[in-house]
């Protein structure tokens, strides 16, 4: 019987951590969805699974290529490759597992990403407009995004300023500036006010996500090496570290702690500790998981006075955790850090990245969204006469509205 050999080995880490990806991607439709009703979980996997398809489908087009390929746009893009032809190779039978393995991963990785975007707007958007802005959206922000932190070497943030981004920090900040854009074009008032909440669809998504971000952490190492257990483990500290630390808060501000803010302070450390894992050690994984679930929960309760219900948390959690796990490491991480090296010059270029992805995805994301919202329309609000009074209906309605008594104006919802 022949052995296994080291690319086969990882190859199969590669397919495991891909398939776990995808998993991280339908729980966080469970998880934010449950937190609005079953009927917003049902529309937000609905959107998470549309989204999945777009992003698969641009990607066997061309997408990998221009995201890993040799440069197209010096720095920023790459060769787009129609059908992965340079992965399956002329003779698949007899070529290493290990390219194909490396692209299923990564595509995994832009459908979890594009899954953030689309709980955050699942109630705002119509399906119509959601497929239309995933097409361009893709190439515009996440490509070169993505080719700024997956092309090791000519990516404009890995190879251009030394950014220490394992598992795509960048990208998960791209989509949590993305969501706000389009929400900001989508406008406040057209919003539903959430649902009661679901714990059962909020226990098993949020599971799903914290294992399958496990996976995003320990498949962006891409070999089955001694790093690898030691970024699981990390991983793992620092999601319980903000687990306990948002409960906390919780508990600080005469709170009772709740399913949902457990679930919020594990989602905070991990993405805190993707862009760093494999540089930090134990000790300094469970002080940014507990750093990043403090500023996330703080950020939230300031964030919760523009009223725009559920979506903003998952954002608030992915760009402000995105943007202290990429300024940690420029602290603290093994070697070049300003701890060890004595220079600022890694935090710089952290921040630098951080802000870039921030203001470019937002700014694009907005534009794309006021370019729907006057052409094919963005949201679905329907409007019925009576008696002089216009009576919103925002898009995602989980139950009629009751006609009301003769001389009563319905209340505005903001």
């Amino acid at each position: 019987m022949a052995h296994a050999t080291p690319d086969q080995v990882d190859a199969l880490l590669l397919f495991f951590c891909g398939a776990l990806v995808l998993l991280a991607a339908f729980g966080l439709a469970l998880f934010s969805g449950g937190m609005a009703g079953r009927a917003r979980a049902t529309r937000a996997f609905r959107f998470v699974l549309v989204g999945a398809a777009v992003a698969v489908v641009l990607s066997v087009l061309g997408g990998y290529g221009a995201v890993t390929g040799r440069p197209l746009v010096r720095h920023l893009l790459g060769v787009p490759d129609p059908g992965l032809a340079a992965v399956a190779g002329t003779d698949p039978a007899s070529s290493s597992p290990y390219p194909a393995a490396r692209a299923g991963y990564l595509i995994a990785v832009l459908v979890l990403v594009t899954a953030v975007v689309a709980v955050a707007v699942a109630s705002r958007v119509t399906l119509r407009a959601w497929i239309v802005f995933a097409v361009f959206w893709l190439p515009l922000v996440v490509y070169p995004v993505a080719y700024g932190v997956f092309a090791l070497d000519d990516g404009w943030a890995v190879a251009g300023l030394h950014v220490v981004d394992f598992g795509g920090a960048l990208l998960v900040v791209a989509a949590g500036g993305s969501a706000v854009g389009l929400l900001l074009a989508g406008g406040r008032s057209e919003h539903l006010p959430p649902l009661s909440p679901r714990p059962t669809l909020m226990a098993i998504g949020g599971a799903m996500l914290w294992v399958g971000w496990l996976g995003l952490i320990v498949g962006s190492e891409a070999a089955l090496d001694a790093y690898a257990s030691l970024m699981a483990v990390g991983g793992f500290l620092a999601s319980a570290t903000g687990v306990l630390m948002w409960m906390l808060v919780d508990a600080v501000l005469l709170r009772r702690p709740t399913l949902s803010s457990a679930l919020c302070g594990a989602f905070a450390g991990l993405v805190a500790v993707t862009a760093a894992s494999g540089v930090l050690t134990l000790g300094w994984c469970m002080l940014v998981g507990a750093l990043s679930s403090l500023a996330c929960a703080t950020m939230l309760d300031l964030a919760a006075r523009a009223r725009f219900g559920p979506a903003l948390r998952l954002c608030v959690i992915a760009i402000v955790g995105g943007l202290v796990g990429l300024l940690f490491p420029g602290l603290f991480a093994t070697g070049s850090g300003m701890v060890d090296s004595g220079n600022f010059d890694l935090f710089i270029a952290q921040g630098i990245a951080g802000m870039a992805v921030l203001l470019y995805s937002v700014t694009v994301s907005l534009l794309l969204g006021l370019a729907l919202r006057f052409t094919i329309g963005l949201t679905r609000v329907r409007y019925r006469a009576r008696r002089g009074i216009r009576e919103k209906h925002p898009v995602g309605s989980d139950r009629a509205v009751p006609p009301l008594p003769r001389g009563q104006d319905r209340p505005t919802i903001e």
